[in-house]
Formats: C-alpha cells, structure tokens, sequence
C-alpha cells in the first residue's frame, strides 16, 4: 500500500500553530505514581486524547509483556508520553528519545538508530506493539528501521534499557523500544472524533501533516489516521543548507478492536511507511561530476497483526492472548561509482517477508503471585540481488551485466518458548525468568552469489543456535519514598544474513567492505545492574549502575583487500567472533518540584565499553551526557513553557573501526578518513557541546472534545555549530531553527 500526499491537503486545512500538553513534564522514571485505588485514571468520553489508551505513565507493558506498575520492575525504563511528544515536537521517532537519560540519539532522519548502553543497529531490539521490527537481514551499524514509522501514528513509547532476550529473544542486549501505536480501549454509546495535526520546521523545512479518526461502539472501535512529512535539507551554523540530507514519506495505520462477549476482544492492526529519496550525505561527494555515490530510492514496510485476548476467565487464565502476525520490507539501494571513464551503477533490492504467531497467558500464584508464559514462532523469508550498470561517458552506451558478490537467499525461522514469574512478598517485588529459542538460518547460494575467493560451497549455510537465557531481579520498599534495585540478566544475538553473508562497501565507508564470515556464531551477555529509586511529592530520583558482560563478540578485522565489480580495490573486513568485553555506566535521572508549577529536571548518563581480549575500546560507545531544564505550567494549565541546555563530552576513546568510519573525517560526503580527507579532530575524537532549547504552548481553546492546542519549539538557539558522534550523514548537526504547529480537535 502507498498512500498518494491528497491526505496533506486535508491535513493543512486544519494547520493553526502547535500542539501542547496539559501537565508538567514528569520525569522519564521507572518509578511512577498512580491513583490512590492503585489503578489507571478512568477515561473521559468527551475527550479525544482520553478516548486512546494513554496511561503510560501508570503501567508499561514492554518489560514483562504483562500490564504492571513500573515502580515493580526491577529493570530501568523510560515511558515517553503522549504530552512529551507533543511538547518536544520531533522530526523523527528517533529525535523524540534524545533527552531520555541512558539514551543517545542523533538528529539524522534517514538513520534512526538510538544507542542504549553501548549497543545500536542489531544489537537493540525495535518493537511495534509488542512485535518486532528486526529480522533476520538486520546490520549492527545504524540503520533506518525505527523511523521507518509514521509519526503521525505514535502514541508513546516504551523504553526498557538493558537485555530484554528473556521477554523478547535475540537482539536485545542493549535494550528494547517498544513504539505503541494510537488505540482505544473504550466500548460504548456512539461516538466520533477526528484530529488534524500539522507542523513546520525552519530548520529543515520539515512539513509534517496527519489526520486521526477514531470512534466507538457498543461492541467495536477503532483509530485510524494517515501521516505525510517532507523533511528537507538542513542548515548548519557557517555553513548553510547541506545537501542530502532530506526524504520524504507517507503512510497510515490502523487499529481495530470487537468485543465478541464479555472479556473477550478480538483486535486487528495494521501499519504501512513509504519513504522516498533516503539520500545519504555520506560519500556524496567522492564522484566528479557531483552525482551522489549512495541512494535508497524507495523504503516500503508493513505489519499487520490479528490478535484475540480473554481476560479474567479465571485464576488459571487472567489474560490469555492469542496473536499472528505478517511483515513485508522492500528496499533497493543505488551506488554510483564515476570513474574517468564510466559510472557503474550498482542497484541491489531486497525484500524480507515475514509470517509469525503465537500465544502467552497469565496464571495466579496464590494471593501475590503471577506466572506469565508464552511461545512465538516467526518464519523469515530473505531475498536480494544485485544488477551493475556500466555507462561509458564519451558514448553514452550502457551495459548490464549481473555482478558476482550478492548475499544469497534464505531462510531465517525461530521458535521459542519463555516463563516469567512475579511475586510480592511485603515490601519486596521478584521477577525471575527463562527463555528457550531455536534459530534456524539456511541460505541458497547461486554461483553468482559468490565473489572471489569465496565459493558457493562459503555460502552455503544451515546452521542452528539454541540459546537459553535468564533473568532474575527485586525490587525492595527500604521506606514509603525510597526503593532499592537489582536485576541480572543475560541475552544473546544470534547472526543474521548481514554478519554471516554480506559483501560489498558499507554507506559509512569508501575505503572498506564487508566480506562473508560463515563461521561466526552467537553473541552472549550478563548484565548485573543494581539501583536507587526515590519518590515523592517533591523529588524524583533515579540512580543506576550496570555492568555488562560480552562474551563471544561479533567485530569486523581487515582480512586483505578485495575487488568488488563497480567500486575497485578495498580493505576486506571480515566479521569474527571476538573474545570479551564489557560495558559498563551510570545514568541518572532527577525532577525537584519546587510547587504545582515550577519543575526542575536533569539526567546524567556515563558509559565506557572495552574489547578486552583486543584491549581496545568498544564501538558506538556515547561520550558522558546529561540534560539540565526548567519547565513552567499556569495554573489553569492553559500555558506551559520550559528550557533545557543538553551537554556532550569529548568523544575521547574511538574504537579501530571509526578509522575508516566517514563521520569521523573532515568532511564526510568525501568518504572515510584519507589523506586528502583527514580525520576530523586529532586522534579521531569528536569535540564536546551543549546545546539550548526554548518551548512554549497555549491551549487556545477547550470545549468538550473540542480544542485547539499551539506549541513553537526553538531549537539550538544560540546556533552552535557542533557534530554529533556516530551520525555519518552530518558535516555539522542542525543550527538554530523553530517548530511551529497545531493540533485541531473535534
């Protein structure tokens, strides 16, 4: 499904200025309060936001697959709200999570990939209502995958930092983001409402538009919307407008649900992105006559889920679900290679197709106790190809030809099967988990798949990993305001298509290119974390320390050179299981309120990662971080405005591999650090900075369901001219710009 932009027309009609929240901004905790019943705030069917399910910052659902109070979970998390999204008015899912302590995140559109504790790409676990987005062709470097989703369509998020293998299976070392798309919860009397939204970025002339209908009866609802963005290329400080930096995209979704009987609901959902002209910035000016080196014409993904939950039967069945689900991704990817003579043109598309289910339950262990146990299965089906086109320049003639060196078709199928147990017993909360999985990857290998020195018979996989993972963690009231934390738990990622089969020159890189590694296998880490949580009327405080340990670790090492056919002669990097490592940090996160307006917030977050066994630093590690800001309400709550100034360190321990990495050169659209392209600072270190932001909102008016909400956002306004560590696509981040929109409710 592509969505046509007629939808944006009917957007802008009703494109005012901004949107805003009603409350204070809380603080982005584990711990959170509820209601003095101990329950979700009832919904108000007269309100359009109260008619979604919007009580994220009473219970998260993605650390134990199981509706709870976060203050019982014994790992970090970090709910973002409805209200935070519309008070920090992002371009991007991504850029929504940049001041979440524990949580680096760059401005890049057409990347998308937070770093949590250390780890990115493949190594963090992306859901979409509780299923995943990573599948068995995804890379470790950064990558697209989570703002592949209409913004229009988000609803909150939900971020669990550390492994979650236990809950979710491979790829979540680092942590999991559980994107939660707008839905209703409400049955009952008839009712409508529509909700038109628009935004305007200076900065990179961001248009962001989408339109939202929901309604309700006795036995059905549903939310419905479309979303449209053109996001163009930014400016930077001294710089001006940087070129390849924009895309554009279109998509919508919806969320259905019928209660066939009481307690039972039958739901079905469905999400669709279109994204066009991801350009990249990167290496884009390598070729002579100015023709961009990388493009992704076209990115198209969807998922569709159908799900039937049974609630309270009885104390064996408190919550039954029973779930299938399909997801389809297709992408080609262009890179042009001009030589004196030519242009070799190399267009590769791929397509993954995915089909899965699966069922969980919940059962009553006495008066205090819960056993939540599931499996899930997922069949992947993976297939690409690559076509060269060489064009003469002098004639104009063109030739086609099949180059050799694709990553061959395959097979990627999971099963699994998990047990989470929870117990209060007084002032004490455990949680103690297992998980079983079996991967299975088979690749089908043609004999032009192969580029030499490797064969058909190198690219030949059927191999199976069958790892078994564990948690188990406590919370314990010390007193009423303060709790103490501890949770170990391990995880894995198992090799995808990408780690064991890919070849060819990555967009980070001109100098260097990955080579088949059939022989790696799993990763596995522990992580012990251990923590300090108060709050009160008065202060929230999160504190936390972490140490994860990496076993078996999947790194790239120069392995010679290789001829790839339309690029030449480049480093072959090849992937290898090494040793040990760690990572370890300390992230905190705080508000003081001073009285029913005035708040306080700040985070700190401190990371170090080493590859012991190469003794060198880890990759995609994020220089020490944190967040100070102010924020302000009326007291009628018809006003709100607040500052924040976000703070980088020095970049100060690169790892071997950002060598060849370009957003550590001097200009990155010329490609990885050279000799006519040299590093960006000495000793490839990228320098440190802060960065201040203004917010303001209004509510211009309320009248049942009816309103009218303004916010403008003043982004980097002293114009600082900085870059951001691990974002290949920037020369220098953003400068000064404004966000100015509306959301219109009727």
């Amino acid at each position: 499904m592509r969505l046509t932009r007629a939808h944006s027309l009917l957007c802008l009609a009703g494109f005012s200025l901004a949107l805003s929240a009603q409350t204070a901004q809380q603080p982005q905790l584990a711990a959170v309060t509820t209601p003095d019943n101990g329950q979700p705030p009832a919904s108000s069917t007269g309100d359009l936001t109260a008619a979604f399910s919007l009580a994220p910052t009473v219970i998260t659902v993605t650390a134990s697959r199981e509706a709870d109070e976060a203050g019982r979970e014994a790992q970090s998390q970090n709910v973002v709200s409805t209200e935070m999204l519309q008070r920090r008015e992002p371009t991007t899912p991504t850029s929504l999570l940049r001041e979440e302590p524990g949580i680096f995140a760059n401005l890049v559109p057409n990347q998308g990939s937070p770093i949590i504790r250390g780890q990115m790409g493949n190594r963090v676990l992306y859901l979409w209502n509780g299923l995943r987005i990573n599948n068995g062709a995804s890379f470790s470097g950064p990558n697209g995958y989570f703002n592949e989703i209409p913004l229009g369509a988000v609803e909150r998020l939900e971020v669990v930092r550390g492994p979650g293998a236990v809950e979710y299976g491979s790829d979540a070392v680092g942590g999991v983001i559980n994107l939660i798309t707008k839905h209703s919860d409400e049955f009952g009397a008839k009712h409508f409402g529509v909700t038109i939204f628009g935004h305007y970025g200076s900065v990179n002339n961001d248009r962001l538009t989408y339109g939202d209908l929901w309604g309700r009866l006795p036995r059905f609802n549903f939310v419905m919307g479309v979303t449209g963005q053109d996001i163009g290329n930014y400016g930077a400080p001294g710089i001006g407008t940087i070129k390849d930096t924009g895309l554009s995209s279109e998509g919508g979704y919806i969320n259905m649900a019928y209660k066939v009987r009481d307690k039972q609901v039958f739901h079905l959902s469905w999400i669709e992105s279109y994204r066009d002209d991801v350009v990249s910035y990167t290496s884009s000016k390598l070729n002579a006559s100015g023709v961009p080196r990388n493009n992704t014409p076209y990115e198209d993904r969807g998922i569709g889920k159908a799900a039937y939950e049974i609630t309270d039967t009885n104390k064996w069945s408190h919550d039954l679900r029973l779930y299938s689900y399909f997801e389809h991704f297709r992408s080609p990817r262009d890179t042009d290679v001009e030589s004196a003579t030519t242009f070799s043109l190399t267009h590769a598309p791929s397509s993954q197709a995915v089909f899965g289910g699966g069922g969980q339950n919940s059962t009553s262990i006495g008066r205090n106790g819960a056993l939540t146990y599931g499996a899930d299965f997922r069949a992947e089906s993976i297939w690409s190809e690559k076509l060269l086109l060489t064009t003469t320049k002098a004639t104009g003639a063109t030739v086609y030809s099949v180059p050799n060196g694709n990553v061959p078709p395959g097979t990627y199928n999971v099963f699994d099967a998990f047990v989470i147990g929870r117990w209060q017993i007084r002032r004490l909360a455990v949680s103690l988990g297992g998980r079983i999985e079996s991967i299975h990857l088979q690749s089908y290998p043609v004999p032009a798949d192969a580029l030499a020195p490797f064969t058909v018979a190198d690219l030949t996989l059927n191999e199976r990993w069958n790892p078994l993972t564990g948690s188990v963690g406590a919370v314990y009231q010390l007193f009423h305001s303060f709790s103490l934390t501890g949770n170990i738990a391990s995880s894995f990622r198992s090799p995808s298509f990408s780690d064991a089969l890919s070849t060819g020159v990555p967009v980070f890189s001109s100098s260097s290119a990955t080579v088949p590694s059939p022989g790696v296998q799993p990763e596995h880490s522990i992580e012990y974390e251990v923590g300090g949580r108060w709050a009160s009327p008065h202060l929230n405080l999160n504190l936390t320390g972490y140490v994860n340990a990496l076993r078996n670790l999947i790194v790239a090492e120069p392995t010679g050179t290789i001829n790839i056919p339309g690029v030449g002669v480049v480093t072959a990097d090849s992937n290898v299981n090494s040793d040990t490592g760690y990572v370890r940090g300390i992230e905190m996160a705080t508000t003081v309120h001073i009285n029913s307006q005035w708040n306080l917030i700040g985070n700190l977050t401190t990371t170090r990662g080493q590859d012991t066994f190469m003794n060198v630093p880890l990759r995609f590690i994020a220089p020490t971080n944190g967040l100070a800001g102010v924020s302000w309400d009326s007291p009628a709550r018809r006003f709100w405005s607040e500052a924040t100034v976000t703070m980088f360190d020095r970049l100060r321990r690169p790892a071997p591999q950002d060598q060849t990495d370009a957003g550590f050169s001097a200009d990155p659209a010329y490609g990885s650090p050279s000799a006519t392209n040299p590093a960006y600072r000495p000793g490839y270190q990228i320098p440190g900075y802060a960065v201040a932001c203004l917010r303001f909102g209004t509510k211009l008016f309320q009248r049942e369901q009816r309103g009218l909400d303004v916010t403008l956002d003043l982004n980097n306004v002293l114009n600082q001219p900085y870059r951001e560590p691990y974002s290949q696509q920037e020369l220098l981040a953003p400068g000064f710009g404004a966000v100015i929109g509306s959301k219109w409710s009727f």
